[in-house]
């Protein structure tokens, strides 16, 4: 092509025809918005739908309770969900918005229901509710529908009153409840169990308020039905029971089951009566007091000290107490009960006061009182019954008893006053009236009563003393202390010296002597007797005038002393009356003044009667049955002994053991003590001790004698009291034998109990945790016990030495077996968990053997037996129970 046609054919105008397409009527593309229109409508729709209806539950506390999340249930189906809680607007209670599922609106949002909130319970009986404790409290729903239908005529409500606990509606329909009247002191709360005997038979389900008065449904298991009908009284556990008696005030604390979960008992009388409606109310009481039958009377005072329970004592016993007390112009009134079984006291010749605290030189009287307050009490006297009276002072009521008026004539009326008592061997029988001087000035008489009941104790013959004349006199080197009390010295008393039956009384009027002393001197001159010749070393003293007593009976007095550089003779002077008790094998020995004795082991303070702390006394001693021919006069009771009760005992050492504190002991019983401790040429230690009783049946050649050492351990506590206190002798007694008073001591107890029972032998092959002393069981019940643990003669095996006591032999046979179950087992396991077993905690401590005989039993095993000591208990020992015959 040229390039000329070329250019012509850029020069030529193209015209291009536009190409036609077919528009279509309807896109695609709108269909997007729609779908997604279509469902924000269904969400919008189903939202709305679901949202449910809202209620309001007016509560007076919204504790535990929480905004979108303290969930609306009906039997465990959450129908909702607490949305808000605010404060109502009468500022008394809150107001909690629940949004109630649309599902279950009409069910809830109606006049038929009811709402409460559910807490968790947990105490020593019973958990419910748990889940709470970590969700937080719930919303209960109650309601009484019975069908369908029940909805038609029901009215629709948004706004309710909660209620304070479960309702009635919600329990269960044939379960047996019973509808307590309680005390608004009565610390009773839902979940407080109900006991018969102990066991729980029950608890309380609701509690409510009504008409100011408190009551309480409890439900009563299936099971014990039977246990609770119309007979029953429903009683409030006392976990601290605070009683008052003669003694003072007594608290006893109950179970720590009680102090903590506290409680109601049932006590049922008859047990055939009929069961309780839910209709009646029964009585809640507070203690068993309230069921006695009381019998209620006035009481009047003038003046006292009472208020109200104050109680009523009898001779130390509580009848009854005060209920009611106000002042009625100037009498305080008092309305008082006594129980039934005392109405007899209730006489119109009774006569009530109140008893306070005394407090004195002569000590505190009625100490109880200041802590506990004072206390009515009452003189009895028989009459007609009578329901009022008036109270009379504990001064005007012993004025008004019957009393004998008598006369003392003395030269100094020393420190005695009105407010002076008259005591016979330091009981108070009266009091002084009144004092004056004679018509020749030269003497006081002094006017005494006597009390009407110690009559008998006063005739011509007896005599009185000044008891507080003086506190301490020396005359002629000789010591009197009067000892009767600060209180006779400062306020004075007057003593009663009496002979009961020894004529009536017909005189007026008494010498009052200064002195009982003065009497004492008086008596001896009187008395007619016979003069018994003894003699004592010098050792110690003897002075004329000394009591001889017999059984805290003066029988005599020392009459004259011949004084010897060797040997003193001695003359007592026994009255006529006690002949008869000198015998040939009769023996004195000097009673102290006092007697006074200290360690670490403790103290020994011992006093005599009235002579013997003035001057000391001679005591006349009958309990030997050997004849001593001369008597003799021996310093002390214990050197006494010594002359006639001793065995001498040779130990190798006897480290903690103490003269005069260390006992004899046999089986438990103390027959003697330790007197002298020391050593002899060959370096033992002799050991003389006092065998006050049966000496004549430890004084044999066989008996034992052995330290009663203290063993501790982890396996046993023995003796435990000898690590602070004296180490005492154990005594195992012979039953033949020749009389012996001198024996080889040994520094333990032997196995030597043979005389208990029958000594069996088990062997092992190593030692256990068994020690001496270690229990042996059969069947849980002791038989017996480990007497030694030792190795046999060739060391190969231990043997242990088992004492079964004589009523158990015959359970022990030739093929019975012994297991050891000391200490405890411990299985552990990955997939099964630990376990730990044990017998007895005794067993853990002490260690111990169980002894397991089978049904095919042979003979009694005896103690030439040998048995093997199992160390694994079997599994069926408790199983195996043969009739052992």
């Amino acid at each position: 092509m040229s390039k000329e046609m070329t250019n012509n054919n850029l020069n030529e105008t193209v015209v291009y025809e536009a190409k036609q397409e077919i528009k279509k009527k309807f896109s695609l593309v709108w269909l997007l918005p729609l779908v997604i229109l279509g469902i924000l409508g269904y969400i919008a729709y189903d939202s709305y739908s679901k949202k449910g209806t809202n209620i309001v539950v007016y509560f007076k506390s919204a504790e535990g309770l929480k905004e979108n999340i303290t969930p609306l249930e009906y039997k465990g189906l959450t129908l909702g969900k607490v949305t808000k809680i605010s404060m109502h607007e009468d500022l008394k209670s809150v107001a909690v918005n629940i949004l109630v599922n649309s599902d279950v609106a009409e069910y809830v949002a109606n006049e038929n229901s009811k709402f409460w909130i559910k807490k968790p319970t947990v105490s020593l009986t019973k958990i419910s509710g748990l889940s709470t404790l970590i969700s937080g409290y719930k919303i209960e729903l109650s309601t009484n529908f019975k069908k369908q239908d029940d909805l038609k005529n029901i009215k629709h409500q948004w706004y309710f009153d909660g209620l304070d606990s479960q309702p009635d509606e919600e329990f269960e329909e044939n379960g047996y409840y019973v509808t307590l009247l309680a005390n608004d002191k009565d610390n009773i709360d839902v979940g407080t169990p109900i006991f018969y005997n102990k066991y729980q038979i029950g608890e309380v389900v609701s509690k409510e308020f009504k008409g100011e008065e408190v009551y309480a449904s409890i439900y009563i298991y299936d099971k014990y039905n039977y246990l609770v009908n119309k007979s029953s009284k429903f009683i409030m556990n006392e976990a601290l029971k605070v009683s008052y008696g003669a003694s003072g005030l007594n608290i006893e604390v109950g179970s720590l089951y009680s102090a903590i979960i506290g409680g109601i008992t049932v006590v049922t009388t008859l047990k055939e009566d009929e069961k309780i409606s839910k209709e009646d109310v029964q009585p809640l009481y507070s203690s068993k007091d309230d069921l006695k039958k009381k019998i209620y009377f006035s009481l009047d005072f003038n003046d006292a000290k009472i208020e109200e329970k104050t109680p009523i004592l009898f001779k130390g016993i509580e009848i009854g107490k005060v209920t009611d007390i106000k002042l009625n112009e100037d009498v305080l009134s008092t309305k008082a009960y006594v129980y039934e079984e005392y109405k007899y006291l209730l006489t119109k010749n009774s006569r009530f006061f109140v008893e306070e605290p005394s407090i004195s030189f002569g000590g505190i009287k009625n100490l109880g009182n200041i802590i506990k307050g004072n206390y009515i009490s009452l003189d009895y006297k028989d009459g007609e019954f009578n329901n009022k009276f008036f109270g009379v002072t504990k001064k005007d009521l012993k004025k008004s008893l019957n009393t004998i008026k008598i006369d003392l004539v003395t030269d100094n009326l020393n420190s005695i006053n009105e407010r002076s008592k008259i005591y016979y061997k330091n009981i108070e029988i009266g009091r002084v009236d009144s004092y004056d001087l004679s018509n020749d000035y030269k003497s006081v008489k002094i006017s005494i009563l006597i009390d009407e009941k110690y009559k008998d104790l006063v005739n011509d013959n007896s005599k009185f003393y000044d008891m507080s004349s003086k506190l301490v006199e020396i005359k002629s080197f000789d010591l009197s202390v009067n000892y009767s009390g600060l209180e006779s010295v400062l306020n004075g008393a007057v003593g009663l010296v009496s002979n009961k039956g020894e004529g009536k009384l017909s005189k007026k009027e008494f010498t009052l002597y200064q002195s009982y002393k003065d009497i004492e001197k008086v008596n001896r001159d009187k008395n007619s007797g016979f003069v018994v010749y003894t003699e004592f070393d010098n050792s110690f003293v003897v002075k004329e005038n000394m009591a001889v007593i017999y059984k805290n009976q003066e029988i005599g007095f020392v009459k004259n002393i011949k004084f010897d550089d060797a040997v003193s003779k001695v003359e007592l002077f026994i009255y006529e009356d006690f002949r008869q008790y000198i015998k040939n094998t009769s023996r004195f020995f000097k009673k102290p003044k006092f007697d006074f004795k200290a360690s670490l082991s403790g103290v020994l303070f011992e006093v005599d009667n009235f002579t013997s702390l003035l001057e000391g006394s001679i005591e006349l001693d009958n309990s030997s049955k050997i004849p001593l021919g001369n008597h003799e006069i021996y310093s002390s009771f214990d050197d006494m002994q010594m002359a006639t009760n001793m065995v001498t005992i040779i130990f190798d050492d006897v480290e903690g053991l103490q003269e005069d504190f260390s006992k004899i002991v046999y089986k438990g019983a103390n027959i003697g003590k330790v007197k002298k401790i020391s050593l002899n040429k060959n370096q033992k230690v002799e050991v003389k001790v006092i065998i006050d009783k049966d000496f004549k049946e430890f004084a044999k050649d066989e008996t034992i004698f052995y330290l009663k050492k203290p063993r501790i351990s982890l396996q046993e506590v023995a003796n435990v009291g000898s690590t602070v206190m004296a180490v005492n002798i154990g005594v195992i007694k012979s039953q033949n034998g020749e009389y012996q008073t001198k024996f080889i001591g040994s520094d333990k107890e032997p196995s030597v109990n043979s005389h208990l029972g029958t000594i069996i032998k088990v062997e092992d092959k190593t030692a256990s945790s068994v020690n001496v002393d270690s229990p042996i069981y059969y069947k849980n019940v002791q038989i017996g016990k480990v007497l030694k643990v030792d190795l046999s003669s060739d060391a190969s095996k231990v043997v242990i030495d088992c004492l079964i006591y004589d009523k158990y032999t015959k359970f022990v046979r030739t093929n019975s077996e012994f297991y050891d179950i000391s200490g405890f087992e411990m299985e552990f396991s990955i997939f099964s968990g630990s376990k730990i077993e044990s017998n007895t905690i005794t067993s853990i401590i002490k260690g111990g053997l169980v002894v397991v005989t089978p049904y095919e039993y042979k003979e009694i095993a005896s103690s030439n037996d040998r048995f093997i000591l199992n160390k694994t208990l079997r599994a069926d020992w408790k199983t195996i129970s043969p009739s052992i015959k």
